[in-house]
């Protein structure tokens, strides 16, 4: 009788402990997503700035390149 108890309360004490490291997973797994959420965020506007200036410097280089027609009149 003592025995069937002592299997009873070890299945619970494990049960408890491997219930306490899932729930503890999922707030690692809670904590890395919103950090990484906020620091996207944070980080955006400095992406957007730099890629509205890389395709504005990429414009400018088209329209002062000349064209293969132009580059062939001026090769004769």
């Amino acid at each position: 009788m003592i025995g069937g108890l002592l299997k009873v309360i070890g299945a619970l004490v494990v049960g408890i402990v491997l219930l306490g490291v899932g729930i503890a997973a999922l707030g690692l797994l809670f904590g890395v997503t919103m950090g990484l959420l906020g620091l996207t965020l944070k980080l955006l506007p400095f992406l957007l700035v730099g890629w509205v200036i890389v395709k504005l410097v990429q414009s400018g280089e088209r329209r002062r390149s000349l064209g293969s027609s132009d580059r062939r009149w001026l090769d004769r």
